[in-house]
């Protein structure tokens, strides 16, 4: 059982919940995305599959929501409030981003088109006032060149031309704002970072180099008054970077033995940490201040694609056809 594996010593986490593919309400195929979002004073925990679903469930209890969105393969999920309504975004390989109304159980308006190849990566923020969703693809199907597009949430359109200087698919994109400014950060299959000003639309300096291999997710989070940027590559490792400076932090975090497929930040103990999955089966937690792994390793049954972080501290992951929510019974030591 999953509870047994991940809450017995020396291991400090409790598994609050899970499920897998032999539930009726569960992922029939690999969980690739996970995100939150509070509706009507509710956290939700949602889930996009290869199954070409989508799916919501209490994250305190891990009940299912509503009937899964499906006919749309979520490969990315992001969320926000537009109008005071809670939205998610789905991207997949319709080359389409899909809006749906989380309290409503519905779409929200027209899906964002145009898009020549497979929408990798999406992610959300609002630009001098305005809702937008920033979005990433490229050559996955070979179909186009990878690009990186801002879209206005509330008009359905892109803003601006797209934004070029990837040379291969653009897999990862998250956003955060860096000397006021909101800034998108992106990544991909040319191993590279690059940090965009979305509202003159335009690079931040050069790109940023070190991984030698497709970089697979990003986080951000603030270390000592830093913006910082967490990436996950399938060299193995993951790497911190500095966002104002344009310049790594530290060494590469190095412990898992295959392509680390997923990363999000949260605080532990107070502290700054990267929360990585990996092709290894196992999840771990890195102390960013430090570079060093907190606690030992937690093993899963299978691949872990997908993490995401509540506000209160718990771990949402998606492995295989299943979801699991963890929540730390103690303070982790080194």
């Amino acid at each position: 059982m999953l509870h047994d594996l991940l809450a017995a010593p020396p291991t400090r986490w409790r598994t609050d919940w899970s499920t897998d593919g032999e539930s009726p309400s569960g992922h029939w195929d690999w969980v690739v995305a996970m995100a939150t979002a509070e509706v009507d004073g509710r956290l939700v925990a949602l889930s996009g599959g290869s199954d070409q679903a989508v799916r919501a469930w209490d994250a305190a209890t891990g009940e299912a929501l509503g009937e899964a969105v499906t006919g749309h393969w979520g490969t990315a999920l992001a969320t926000m409030t537009l109008q005071g309504r809670p939205l998610v975004l789905s991207s997949g390989t319709d080359m389409t981003v899909r809006v749906w109304d989380l309290a409503a159980g519905r779409p929200s308006g027209e899906p964002l088109r145009g898009f020549e190849d497979k929408v990798e990566a999406v992610a959300t923020t609002v630009v001098d006032g305005r809702p937008v969703a920033v979005t990433a693809t490229g050559s996955a199907l070979g179909l186009a060149d990878p690009a990186v597009r801002i879209w206005d949430l509330t008009t359905r359109r892109p803003i601006g031309a797209p934004l070029t200087g990837h040379a291969d698919a653009v897999c990862a994109v998250t956003t955060t704002t860096l000397h006021g400014r909101a800034v998108a950060v992106t990544a991909g299959n040319d191993a590279t970072v690059r940090i965009w000003d979305l509202a003159t639309q335009s690079q931040l300096g050069a790109a940023l180099t070190g991984h030698t291999d497709a970089i697979w997710a990003i986080a951000t989070t603030v270390l000592d008054g830093r913006a910082v940027a967490v990436t996950s590559s399938d060299d193995s490792t993951l790497r911190v970077w500095d966002l104002a400076a344009g310049a790594p932090l530290g060494t590469p975090l190095t412990g898992h033995t295959a392509g680390v497929e997923t990363v999000t930040t949260t605080v532990l103990d107070g502290r700054p940490v990267a929360v990585s999955g990996s092709w290894d089966q196992t999840v771990r937690i890195w102390d960013l201040a430090t570079g060093a792994q907190v606690g030992p390793e937690l093993a899963f049954p299978a691949q872990v694609q997908a993490l995401t972080a509540t506000p209160d501290g718990r771990l949402l992951v998606g492995y295989d056809r299943g979801v699991a929510a963890l929540s730390a019974m103690d303070a982790v030591k080194d």
